[in-house]
């Protein structure tokens, strides 16, 4: 008896400690995605409203965002849509503009300026010399009371080398979302004048 409670014991122990391994092995490849607001221009005033409507993942591969190298996979912790499509709001609001998200967009018709958008390419991707690279592409488009006025691509790319591969990933990943979304918050606040 005192054998039997020794063996489920150290069981109970094994299994714990797969359970503790197999989740800090996913915790190594799976990303949240995070963002903090550039400093807007100085001078730049936003007397606009506008509304941003969620942007469109357009990627072949929706499931990873990139390869950590051996097999592996980065998976996102968080929506890439939602991330995309906030960090847009959070720009605009930076610089001041009134902001409004809908995340239903086929609700009743918009009126005023209407911001959204699509991306295909969220790419993150461990170099040989153990930095991170990321790689986004995105459009912004920009409509009034329904009337296109301008549609714009924006990608670039960033490396990083952080005390982990996710830790180096996040931080690229958003660098190089901040890099590309105060250009584009910019020219949306310069064209809605």
């Amino acid at each position: 008896m005192l054998i039997r409670k020794y063996i489920l014991a150290a069981s109970r122990v094994l299994v714990l400690g797969l359970a503790l391994g197999l989740g800090a092995c996913a915790s190594n490849t799976v990303v949240h995605l995070r963002y903090q607001p550039s400093t807007p221009p100085d001078g730049q005033v936003c007397a606009q409203s506008f509304t941003v409507l969620p942007f469109v993942d357009k990627r072949a591969e929706t499931l990873t965002i990139g390869t950590l190298g051996d097999g592996k996979r980065y998976y996102a912790e968080d929506s890439p849509v939602e991330w995309i499509s906030w960090a847009m709001f959070e720009e605009l609001k930076a610089r001041g503009c009134d902001v409004k998200y809908r995340e239903k967009p086929d609700a009743a018709p918009l009126t005023g300026y209407v911001v959204s958008g699509s991306f295909d390419k969220i790419n993150v991707d461990r170099a040989p010399s153990l930095t991170v690279k990321a790689d986004l592409r995105l459009s912004v488009k920009l409509e009034k009371d329904g009337q296109f006025i301008t549609e714009n691509v924006y990608s670039g790319s960033r490396e990083d080398l952080g005390v982990t591969m996710v830790q180096s990933a996040q931080t690229v990943l958003a660098s190089t979302l901040q890099y590309l979304l105060q250009d584009a918050a910019t020219n949306v606040v310069k064209v809605a004048k």
